[in-house]
């Protein structure tokens, strides 16, 4: 077992707030400095099983198609197709709403078995900006095609 420890934490003052078109955002009291580690927090991983049975439920709007881990972690949780599964971030980092031009971005760590999500300051915020990140191009669409399927 790695002596490195993972320091989960979050900046103080992150708050959410219903926005006008995209539900609850984060904002934040103070501004927010380019680079600066907003949250640090561990994820649970769904398999296959485990993916496809949140799918119809209001968690399948707040999971995250994860990427690869190592192999010693996929036979943990019997994962043979790493895009059959999805990720629960356990802090706010689930409620980041989506911008084609994001402020903050995620970023993941596998350490010891556990996969850890962040999100960092792309640019400079200002206090009481809403904070995104990306989706990634297609997830929109991926949604809508979940949702005309399950009808």
């Amino acid at each position: 077992m790695s002596k490195k420890k993972i320091k989960l934490d979050r900046k103080p003052g992150l708050y959410l707030k219903d926005t006008d078109h995209k539900g609850r955002g984060v904002f934040c009291t103070q501004d927010i400095r380019k680079g600066e580690i907003l949250e640090v927090t561990p994820t649970i991983i769904l398999n296959k099983s485990a993916s496809e049975a949140v799918e119809d439920t209001i968690l399948g709007n707040y999971v995250f198609q994860i990427g690869a881990i190592s192999k010693a972690h996929r036979k943990q949780l019997g994962i043979t197709d790493i895009s059959k599964c999805c990720g629960v971030i356990m802090g706010i980092i689930s409620y980041f709403n989506h911008a084609e031009k994001p402020n903050a971005e995620v970023e993941w760590e596998e350490h010891d078995g556990t996969l850890y999500h962040q999100v960092r300051a792309l640019a400079n915020i200002p206090k009481n900006t809403e904070i995104c990140t990306t989706y990634g191009n297609g997830w929109f669409k991926d949604r809508k095609d979940t949702i005309k399927h399950h009808k």
